[in-house]
């Protein structure tokens, strides 16, 4: 078998892998307020026949252009209207993503960079969150990161082997057209300003004016545009400001400049984001540093450098903005994760380098001894309890996982958390005393596996299966005669929307006068009710109660009197 072939048959291995694991991850537990689930409506817009413009029902045409949407469509022709089905995108994104990393640092750095790298990217915290989000992020991610790739290997190559570097253009202006139809222009700006800032770099921007990288990002637009053309045939003007000066242009501009006041964070807010989201391997960043400053002397691997660029070029673009959600930081993760790999298997080369093999063993110290510490604690509050100085003092949500924990006690689940946590960080301890750096990342794997599983496999859907307004949004359309409408007053809840099997319909105002055409059945929050004046509410009757085990209380469902 040759080198290629295998390196794709491992790739397909890295692709079935991260899917496998991924699908462990409870993808059929509850909604309750992920990311996106607001936005279920255009599927159902997209199955009634508007596939060009859905529309958030109820609410405004789709953000950003529906390719997602249109994907969740066939899921749910498929498996059904479920969880499942809205996930589904977004898990096989993220699994093709680590697929994508593996292949191409694989073949650029070395199938050894590849594994690390791609096991980095799946077992992070912040990749495995955004990879159980019912929305495009996954989805953008993955064909920023295709096209990242293929432009970097069709430049590579397009004076060794022409027909090779044309397929590889060929991908990348697929990628960039699929990247569009997933969040509009932005599909094509990120890998357009990683390619600018790679050849600003190495000194030769002249390569930006060439035939067929200008043709390969012309035909990436082309595609994209197709819908924008066909979008405002279909919307008109209030189309083109809604999705271009409202979800883009309103983003990138302050407050008081006519900008949107939501995620707004200061330049430096991702730093710290990433640091977190990319736990444990961010512990070896720190070598990544030492590895390419002892490369000084000498050139740093080009690959290296374009992955540096990559992710730089992500980072500076979504710093630069105003408004900073955490998510949108996503597309970032695949070139960290790849200089990581990287200047771990350096690293390991030159463990002979007394700096090099200190900082690499306290980042397996760290890792073992956190391990370590959090079972031991989790241990003690699953045996002991809460103390209650510390249960004041943390945040509702945090508080309410810990209540979970106590109340799973010593589950198979748990023990089985805490087994392959500890049996991690023997692991690693076991390698630093053998000097083999190879065990000491397989501990940190056992560990981040072991702690992705737990958190996302078992405890967050311990927490929305506690929280999920699902059994009360189905008893509600039962309680209601089939010919009534339901209305729903105040705050909305986007899973009410998503669980209900009738539409509800958004009112401004409770009133008594039952001249008014408004529906007799309305859904409110407990808290809504009771500010309501004694008169008016006196006017409703309380048909049904929900107690979900969150911040926000009790929803119920009032009919009006007569």
């Amino acid at each position: 078998m040759g080198i290629k072939n295998r390196l794709l048959l491992q790739a397909l291995g890295v692709f079935l892998v991260a899917s496998g694991f991924l699908i462990v991850l409870a993808p059929s537990a509850p909604f309750t307020k992920e990311l996106g689930v607001c936005e279920s409506g255009a599927v159902r817009d997209v199955l009634a026949g508007n596939i060009i413009l859905p529309r958030f029902l109820p609410g405004p045409i789709i953000h950003v252009p529906p390719l997602y949407w249109w994907l969740v469509a066939l899921y749910v022709k498929a498996l059904g209207w479920s969880e499942l089905a809205f996930r589904f995108p977004s898990l096989i994104a993220a699994a093709l993503t680590c697929a994508m990393v593996f292949t191409w640092s694989g073949v650029t750095l070395g199938p050894r960079v590849g594994f690390l790298a791609a096991s980095a990217l799946l077992l992070c915290h912040f990749f495995l969150d955004a990879a159980r989000q019912p929305r495009m992020d996954s989805m953008l991610a993955l064909f920023v990161t295709i096209a990242a790739a293929s432009l970097e290997r069709a430049i590579s190559l397009r004076t060794q082997a022409a027909p090779l570097a044309l397929g590889h253009f060929v991908a990348a202006a697929i990628a960039l057209g699929l990247g569009a139809l997933t969040k509009g222009v932005l599909g094509v700006i990120l890998p357009g300003q990683v390619m600018v800032l790679f050849l600003l770099v190495r000194g030769r921007w002249r390569e930006l004016f060439h035939f067929d990288l200008v043709v390969t990002f012309a035909t990436g637009l082309a595609i994209g545009v197709a819908w924008f053309v066909a979008g405002y045939q279909l919307g008109g003007r209030p189309f083109i400001e809604w999705q271009v000066r409202m979800n883009l242009w309103s983003r990138f501009v302050p407050a008081g400049a006519g900008g949107a006041d939501y995620c707004a964070h200061p330049f430096w807010y991702f730093g710290p984001q990433i640091l977190k989201g990319f736990l444990p391997w961010s512990l070896y960043l720190p070598l990544f540093a030492l590895v390419a400053w002892r490369h000084a002397g000498r050139r740093l691997p080009e690959p290296v450098v374009y992955s540096l660029c990559w992710f730089s070029a992500l980072f500076i673009f979504f710093s630069s903005s105003h408004g900073k959600c955490l998510i949108y930081i996503l597309p970032a993760f695949p070139p960290l994760a790849i200089i990581t790999g990287w200047a771990i298997v350096e690293a390991e080369a030159g463990l002979d380098q007394k700096l090099v093999r200190r900082l690499f063993d306290a980042a397996n110290i760290v890792v073992a001894i956190a391990a370590a510490v959090i079972v031991i604690a989790a241990l003690l509050v699953v045996g002991r309890g809460i103390p209650a100085s510390i249960g004041l003092r943390l945040h509702p949500t945090d508080r309410r996982f810990l209540e979970l924990l106590v109340g799973q006690g010593f589950s198979p689940s748990l023990v089985l958390w805490a087994c392959f946590f500890l049996v991690g960080a023997g692991v690693v301890l076991l390698g630093l005393l053998r000097h083999a750096p190879t065990w000491g990342i397989c501990g940190t794997l056992i560990i981040a596996a072991a702690g992705g599983w737990f958190w996302f496999g078992v405890m967050n859907p311990s927490l929305a299966r506690s929280e999920t307004l699902e059994t009360f949004a189905r008893q509600a359309a039962a309680s209601v005669p089939a010919h009534a409408r339901i209305g729903h007053f105040g705050l909305g809840d986007c899973e009410l929307n998503f669980y209900s099997p009738r539409p509800l319909e958004p009112i401004s105002q409770l009133s008594c006068d039952g001249q008014v055409p408004e529906p007799r059945f309305i859904i409110i929050r407990e808290d809504d009710f009771n500010a309501l004046p004694s008169t008016r509410r006196a006017c409703f009757k309380v048909e049904l109660a929900a107690a979900p085990n969150d911040s926000i209380g009790r929803r119920l469902l009032v009919k009006r009197a007569r």
